[in-house]
């Protein structure tokens, strides 16, 4: 098969750098980041925050192929800023933005979690040690899923059917 590996699509291989910046000679003050192994998602999020800032004039990403893991964002700035700081700024936000929706989320699934019998809640899970989704601690049983998920699909045990 020609595919290649699916870890490819998100490791970034030893020595590559994660962001290249190169100046774009067509427009002034305008630069092209080239992202490796990230995809639209968070392109577009960087596009569209990038469009909201008062000093930034052009902002657009393109995906060059569906089996390159890379785009390439392109921001023109005004002159009285830097497109690396308008980029530094956006990502910021971003982070601040998404931090907030992580401790809102954290503090919904904690009012949400039953008390034990002696009235005492579960630990408060501490949002600095948030490693993903697949982090999150939730029990097999409480999402309606068979204990045995080995049985419920032959093919691969990582395949978990939920019924709603």
């Amino acid at each position: 098969m020609n595919a290649p590996e699916r870890f490819e699509m998100f490791l970034l291989p030893d020595g590559a750098r994660k962001i290249e910046i190169t100046k774009d000679p067509k427009m002034p003050n305008c630069l092209l980041f080239k992202i490796q192994r990230e995809d639209h998602t968070i392109a577009n999020i960087l596009r569209y925050k990038l469009l909201k800032h008062p000093q930034v004039l052009f902002s657009a990403y393109r995906a060059p192929h569906p089996l390159e893991y890379y785009v390439e964002l392109k921001v023109q700035t005004t002159s009285r800023t830097t497109p690396i700081n308008v980029m530094l700024e956006a990502i910021q936000s971003l982070m601040l933005e998404y931090g907030n929706i992580r401790s809102a989320f954290d503090n919904e699934l904690f009012r949400l979690e039953p008390t034990a019998a002696d009235g005492s809640r579960r630990a408060a899970r501490a949002p600095s040690t948030y490693g993903g989704f697949g982090s999150i601690d939730a029990s097999v049983s409480e999402f309606g899923i068979s204990s045995d998920i080995s049985s419920t699909r032959g093919d691969r045990a990582d395949d978990v059917d939920i019924d709603f």
